[in-house]
């Protein structure tokens, strides 16, 4: 059960949404465990999770503390993009089908932290490195799960229909190479609809987009604050 699906978020699915309403406690652990490994091979940078805890009898889960950080070339350790909690809400009935509908997924206290590098600011190395790798982890990832009590019988988890992705206001942070200082600025809250098709896709590809798209936005708005600036 060694999947990567969300981030998410963020990175957030990153075990496989459809073996969360299996779960056991012990699984909550698991996935932690494989959340914080996988998400750090694919962001190049050490990835941290506080705790996940999913309550299948409500259709809920949340993943508290992801905090991406990053080693400087002065040896230390700063961090990137640290993530307060994100809530799941799912369709407990759509459990029973072949498509399992997420009916959103909520970011809160995102703040993301910047600083300029020779290959541009280390939010743009950070999206450089998530793209170079999908493709490296789309293909470590196909992993098929047991059935119960039929070991040599396997079936591929169900597929993923996001329905709203809901980033909470968060903070961007711009931390001077030259002397430290800090300038703070908004952002906004901003929600994305139906981010993929009416048939769904794997966990893996689901929580790949989000965790991009995430990067993008952030990306394009700490340039924007430092064009103005």
């Amino acid at each position: 059960m060694n999947k990567f699906a969300p981030i998410a978020f963020i990175l957030l699915l990153s075990c496989g949404i459809a073996l969360w309403f299996l779960a056991s406690d012990s699984l909550n652990v698991h996935i932690k465990s494989q959340f914080q490994t996988l998400a750090s091979k694919l962001s190049q940078q050490n990835v941290t999770v506080g705790n996940v805890t999913i309550r299948s009898y409500q259709g809920t889960g949340t993943i508290t503390n992801v905090v991406i950080n990053k080693l400087n070339s002065d040896g230390h350790v700063s961090t990137t993009l640290s993530i307060e909690s994100i809530e799941l809400a799912i369709d407990r009935e759509s459990l029973k089908e072949e498509i399992i509908i997420i009916d959103s997924i909520t970011i809160n206290g995102l703040i993301a932290s910047y600083n300029d590098t020779k290959n541009g600011t280390s939010l743009e190395q950070l999206l450089a490195n998530v793209q170079k790798n999908l493709p490296l982890l789309a293909s470590i990832n196909k992993v098929n799960i047991e059935k119960p009590n039929k070991q040599n019988q396997k079936i591929a988890p169900p597929h993923i229909k996001v329905t709203k992705v809901i980033i909470k206001p968060g903070v961007l942070q711009y931390i001077s190479n030259n002397n430290g200082q800090i300038t703070t600025e908004p952002f906004p809250q901003i929600e994305w609809e139906n981010i993929n098709t009416k048939l769904g896709v794997s966990g893996e590809t689901v929580g790949i987009k989000i965790f991009e798209q995430l990067l993008l936005e952030l990306t394009a708005r700490s340039n924007k604050n430092l064009f103005n600036n």
